[in-house]
């Protein structure tokens, strides 16, 4: 078992700057420690505006302008035409987006947005994608433009404009309550076919909020790069201190 002895521990020569040095070098990390905190705060109001809105929308009903907002319940299967996409070699991908492979392509992944790199064709167009098997299961994304979906996604096609981020962030927030726990997470497609959701029964309603809640989502983006280049910064600054 490794241990670290106090005596062994005392002997240690550690290179230090002088105590002038030592208070600059503290106060720029306190100052950036400060901005990463407030970054954070920020993106955490931003993620709690979103959630915000969202669930003002997935009310029964609400005012926009003074009008009144008719939400109907619909059925996923009513709305949508169901499919699922296809396996793809991790081989057949580009980690880099370029004019040979320029379309994106989506799996199960949490990570950047589930994202995996760029491949020559697409599948789908603007349509929306839930995790079918994983942790993930039940995690709803819309996407938009021509995109790869793998197979570990279902997908969800409107050709009357109901495929989008306003409604992808509705069912999300239910979907999750449809995942079979018994062994492997799943939400299969006969499953998210029954689900039930609310939507504003006018898309051009839908668009507006799916505009509203795009901006924010932008923004939540951009804040989660910048906290992320502060703390990259901070790790820098302090490998360079100890070389």
């Amino acid at each position: 078992m490794n241990e670290l002895v106090y005596s062994d521990l005392y002997k240690q020569v550690l290179k230090v700057p002088n105590i002038t040095e030592q208070v600059k070098i503290g106060n720029l990390l306190q100052k950036i420690e400060i901005i990463i905190t407030l970054q954070q705060r920020k993106l955490e109001q931003l993620k709690l505006l979103k959630k915000a809105i969202l669930q003002i929308i997935a009310s029964n009903g609400f005012l926009l302008h003074t009008k009144k907002v008719d939400m109907i319940k619909v059925r996923v299967a009513d709305i949508y035409q169901i499919t699922r996409g296809n396996v793809l070699a991790r081989s057949e991908i580009s980690n880099v987006q370029t004019s040979k492979y320029p379309y994106p392509v989506y799996s199960s992944q949490t990570k950047n947005l589930g994202l995996m790199g760029y491949y020559k064709d697409f599948l789908f167009k603007n349509a929306i994608t839930w995790t079918t098997d994983g942790a993930n299961a039940g995690t709803v994304k819309y996407r938009k433009g021509r995109f790869y979906s793998t197979n570990v996604n279902g997908v969800l096609l409107s050709s009357e404009g109901l495929a989008n981020q306003l409604t992808a962030e509705l069912l999300n927030l239910v979907a999750f309550k449809y995942v079979s726990h018994v062994g492997n997470p799943k939400l299969m497609n006969n499953t998210m076919g029954e689900i039930m959701f609310n939507i504003p029964e006018s898309i051009e309603t839908q668009q507006y909020f799916s505009n509203c809640i795009e901006l924010v989502i932008n923004l939540i983006g951009k804040q989660e790069k910048a906290i992320d280049k502060l703390n990259k910064l901070k790790k820098y600054l302090l490998q360079e201190l100890f070389i």
